[in-house]
């Protein structure tokens, strides 16, 4: 990896990246970030950003308890702490489970505050995480585990699949 790029990617761990962009969307809607009275007058908005906030929150919390559960590392600056490669629970339908929660938490608080602004900028979290953590962990990922992580990354997408997986059948 490149120095400059090494030097912003441990500079901006995934969990800043996401307070950095939440508190854009806050601060993109002025004094009445929450303001009750809209979000009361728009309930299936409120209720859009609620359940995406509620399974976002769930998928990181999954995602990691997986990590921890399987006793690697949960650190996304050391990759290389990685011992044990996870493809089932939310990892079977996600390589990056918990970055997918961070960006719909970034949309949930965007929709409730109201942030257009920060609806838009969503894609870029996405493409700052791929760029400065999910490319180098997944490096690091292909040389500690080779053939299992290439079956793994073939059938399982960066992001999210569109497909429902209710059992494998080989």
């Amino acid at each position: 990896m490149k120095p400059f790029r090494a030097r912003i990617r441990m500079l901006l761990p995934p969990p800043l990246l996401l307070v950095l962009f939440l508190l854009f969307d806050l601060g993109t809607r002025g004094p009445n970030m929450l303001d009750l009275h809209r979000l009361m007058d728009r309930p299936v908005l409120s209720a859009t950003a609620l359940v995406t906030g509620g399974l976002s929150l769930y998928l990181v919390i999954s995602g990691l308890l997986r990590l921890v559960c399987n006793h690697t590392t949960i650190n996304a600056l050391h990759p290389a702490r990685t011992t044990t490669l996870i493809t089932d629970g939310c990892y079977a339908f996600s390589r990056n489970p918990v970055y997918l929660g961070f960006v719909g938490i970034q949309l949930s608080v965007a929709m409730l505050s109201g942030s257009t602004l920060g609806l838009l900028i969503s894609p870029l979290l996405m493409v700052l995480i791929t760029l400065l953590h999910i490319q180098p962990e997944e490096e690091e990922i292909a040389r500690r585990f080779g053939e299992q992580w290439k079956r793994y990354r073939e059938q399982t997408p960066r992001w999210l699949t569109w497909r429902l997986r209710f059992g494998r059948s080989r």
